[in-house]
């Protein structure tokens, strides 16, 4: 039998899923050995479920009490069907990839599940320089947002980002957060999407006492020294998400980001 652990936001229909799934499970126990992590809510309660549990290495899988969620499969109308999926351990799994974050040369101090974004910490445009590869730019704006296919729904899709299939686990997202037009500061005016292999770094220098900069994983804030250059890449380090039998992850979003009768 397998453990099973609620992530629950604080709010009526979201407590009232859980007393149900409390209920249906005592009849229908987990099946399993792995934990399982049923976060109750929007995309916030699953980011926080994530951060709070990823390193038992479960599986995840999100019950929506929110108006729109795309981390979050099951509604709550298919209660029934994910606790029998459960007992009978018949779902698929999804491993989602994370994003890294290192110093150069050290190991990796930050994971990403959704997005992570180097921008402006204070009323001056970020200023910070990107390579990729052999190629070189300076980069002037609100900040640059790295994400994954997962992720690419959220901070990045708001940036003006592109949705990448949610099956993709071989590539990342870098997009501009308002970069400034001109002729001195003109890389990366639009997202770019890079294989898995490829790694980011960025260099900062003297600019940054007078530009204040920050790392947001995930919606939190990171402390980290901008003192020395960060790579950012594809880590190879995954979430495992259940999928329902008969339903995915892609046609999950489509039909969330296009919108329901």
């Amino acid at each position: 039998m397998a453990e099973v652990i609620f992530d629950t936001k604080p709010a009526p229909l979201a407590e009232e899923i859980e007393q149900k799934l409390r209920i249906l499970l005592e009849n229908s126990p987990a099946n399993g050995d792995r934990p399982i992590v049923i976060a109750i809510g929007g995309d916030g309660t699953m980011l926080h479920a994530i951060k709070q549990h990823a390193h038992l290495d479960p599986l995840f899988v999100g019950v929506s009490a929110g108006a729109l969620g795309f981390l979050q499969t099951v509604d709550p109308e298919e209660i029934t069907q994910l606790i029998t999926s459960l007992s009978t351990g018949e779902y698929g799994i999804m491993h989602a990839p994370m994003l890294g974050v290192r110093q150069t040369g050290d190991s990796v101090s930050v994971y990403g599940f959704n997005d992570i974004s180097i921008e402006r910490a204070a009323a001056r445009a970020a200023k910070f320089t990107l390579h990729i590869g052999d190629s070189t730019g300076r980069f002037v704006g609100d900040g640059v947002i790295f994400s994954t296919p997962l992720g690419s729904t959220a901070y990045s899709l708001a940036a003006g980002g592109p949705i990448v299939d949610a099956s993709a686990s071989d590539v990342f997202v870098v997009t501009p957060n308002n970069p400034h037009m001109s002729a001195l500061y003109s890389s990366l005016q639009r997202p770019h999407i890079l294989a898995g292999d490829r790694v980011v770094k960025l260099s900062f220098d003297d600019s940054i006492d007078e530009r204040p900069l920050q790392l947001i994983c995930d919606g939190h804030v990171i402390p980290i020294d901008f003192s020395e250059d960060l790579e950012i890449f594809l880590s190879d380090r995954s979430v495992s998400l259940i999928e329902l039998t008969g339903s995915n992850w892609q046609s999950h979003i489509e039909s969330k980001r296009l919108g329901r009768y």
